[in-house]
């Protein structure tokens, strides 16, 4: 609303010396004080007096536009101004009720403009100029109401944008969220595409934590989000799963292109620590990796990179485990891995409650 006050304003102040020029002084004049109405309901608008402001707005409006139709003898323009009221009407912060009565009323008029003479004519025969005044201010509302519909879709798209991507992703890391990135995976298993998955977990996340303070925590993970970002191609995806765990989907990798993936990430960490407060937090990671082809469901070949990646921890942490380990006992996470599973490949329905609090956790597996 405080933008159409200002391209209200605006607008006015255009036509200001047309209004002047043509002769029109006693139009000049409310020409004026629908500016100084507009500034005051931008001002009432601002200090949340909202009623308030939109029926000074309005008042000014109308009464300009009234004196307009009634010099050009064309009561159906005053229709069209209206109209444009309804729709600042139908925007404003009202109650509902409010903007029914409101509407009723401006219909009635609408109603007495169409079948009662209650617009007698200022001249006996307007002046071509006086109808081009008419145009003129026609064409502006039209133009107005043309800006306002674009300013809705634009603020509507990206805010459409934002809610798609608050909904799919996580905000501390701004990677994918656990579901988002279950589903992804979820779609190149049903399509048949072989890709590899790598479980990516910071070694002793719990005890920065506790030494810097959650905020260096969170500083860490926002790091080692960018850091896998930019290690890795433009088709692979990565999701926060956990706590400080994270997992990469990389659709059309084998064991080998895995292996360079992930010590890409350990290299690239190497040199580039977290800095936080001037210092350098440095951290290492273990990672599970397992193919496609390695499970009958895509559940098997997550659990199976998370065993993996158990035995990277049980290893001395700061590993990379690719192979073996099938039998191996699964870790804390395994349930939770495979719940996150279950729930992405759930109807959206039915999966509506399912709190994505999980991936914020701050549980640590060492």
């Amino acid at each position: 609303m405080a933008e159409i006050y200002l391209l209200a304003l605006g607008l006015q102040i255009l036509i200001a010396p047309v209004l002047y020029f043509s002769g029109h002084v006693t139009l000049g004049h409310l020409n004026l004080l629908c500016l100084v109405g507009y500034g005051v309901a931008l001002v009432l608008h601002r200090r949340l007096f909202i009623a308030a402001a939109l029926m000074t707005k309005l008042g000014a409006f109308m009464l300009f536009a009234t004196y307009g139709a009634m010099l050009t003898d064309n009561g159906n323009n005053l229709i069209y101004y209206l109209l444009f009221a309804e729709v600042e009407l139908m925007l404003a912060d009202l109650r509902r009720r409010t903007k029914v009565a409101a509407t009723v009323g401006m219909f009635g008029v609408a109603l007495a403009i169409v079948h009662l003479p209650v617009l007698p004519p200022l001249t006996t025969t307007p002046s071509t100029l006086d109808l081009l005044l008419s145009d003129l201010g026609l064409g502006l509302v039209f133009a107005m109401i043309c800006a306002v519909i674009l300013r809705m879709l634009a603020i509507t798209d990206r805010h459409e944008h934002r809610y798609r991507r608050d909904a799919t992703h996580d905000s501390l890391t701004l990677v994918l969220n656990r579901r988002a990135i279950f589903e992804r995976a979820s779609f190149h298993w049903k399509a048949g595409r072989a890709f590899s998955i790598v479980l990516v977990d910071a070694d002793r996340f719990k005890e920065i934590n506790d030494n810097f303070g959650h905020t260096a925590g969170d500083a860490v993970l926002h790091h080692l989000a960018g850091l896998l970002r930019a290690s890795l191609r433009n088709d692979d995806s990565i999701g926060r799963v956990g706590g400080e765990e994270f997992l990469i989907l990389l659709p059309g990798a084998g064991h080998n292109d895995a292996l360079k993936a992930a010590m890409r990430i350990r290299d690239r960490l190497a040199r580039m620590p977290c800095q936080f407060d001037g210092k350098a937090l440095s951290v290492t990671l273990s990672m599970g990796i397992a193919r496609s082809c390695e499970g009958l469901h895509l559940r098997d070949v997550i659990e199976l990179a998370d065993r993996r990646l158990y035995a990277a921890k049980s290893a001395g942490r700061d590993q990379v485990v690719a192979e073996g380990h099938a039998e191996s006992a699964t870790s804390r996470n395994a349930h939770r891995l495979a719940q996150g599973i279950e729930n992405a490949l759930q109807p959206d329905d039915a999966t509506a409650t399912v709190s994505e609090d999980e991936g914020d956790g701050r549980a640590s597996t060492g």
